[in-house]
């Protein structure tokens, strides 16, 4: 989760639950990531609509190309969760600035610097362009979604360009999933076995993460008297 970009005056309300917002969208992802292995092969499209995971999608492709699926229907599938929540990260810049910037970006080393480094410039080439080709462009697309918000992008441009970006890019991940067709299904085949001992891995590293947090809060805390 994010930290506050600053305890200030202007550390308001609406920026709080920004920040939760923010924080639950993240954790939101993390609780995803169990229902991957379990419905990747039997509900690609509710899979989609929950997680709007890229492997989902392909999976998803497969399932149009049976006919089992519309491609109409597919395509939409993809879209609502990412557009619900992807303004968080507008708003995010709009109030912070660069703050939010180096927030999303998970720290204040050299790597993290040369991130939004990288997110200026492609948004200085593409300008609004660069909010559609978002999911295209190797940077974190919150920070191009921030980077908007920074800009001062208008939230009802933000949103028509980041429904079109969101949506060609589902287009673009479902078809090739058509495309390739019973190369996908084995390969499927493959990330099922091998997902759920892996997202056993992740989950159990994270509550390994938050038993050593919690056991050094409570060393810090100060004794009783």
């Amino acid at each position: 989760m994010t930290a506050p970009p600053d305890d200030g005056p202007t550390w308001g309300r609406l920026d709080k639950l920004l920040l939760a917002g923010i924080g639950l969208r993240t954790l939101y992802g993390l609780a995803m990531l169990p229902l991957i292995p379990l419905l990747i092969a039997t509900r690609p499209l509710l899979l989609t609509l929950l997680s709007g995971s890229t492997v989902a999608e392909v999976a998803l492709g497969v399932e149009v190309r049976t006919g089992d699926v519309p491609w109409l229907l597919a395509v939409a599938a993809a879209v609502p969760l990412w557009l619900a929540t992807d303004w968080l990260y507008w708003l995010a810049g709009r109030r912070w600035g660069d703050r939010a910037l180096e927030r999303l970006s998970r720290g204040n080393d050299a790597r993290s610097a040369q991130r939004i480094d990288r997110t200026h410039r492609a948004m200085q080439r593409l300008g609004p362009v660069g909010v559609v080709l978002a999911k295209a462009i190797p940077v974190p697309p919150q920070l191009i979604y921030a980077v908007a918000g920074a800009g001062g992008m208008r939230l009802g441009v933000f949103l028509a360009l980041n429904l079109l970006g969101v949506t060609l890019a589902a287009a673009v991940v479902i078809t090739l999933g058509y495309a390739v067709g019973e190369q996908a299904v084995a390969l499927i085949d493959v990330f099922q076995r091998y997902a759920a001992l892996t997202t056993g891995v992740v989950v159990a590293l994270l509550l390994v993460v938050w038993l050593v947090r919690r056991r050094r809060a409570g060393l810090s805390a100060p004794s009783p008297e």
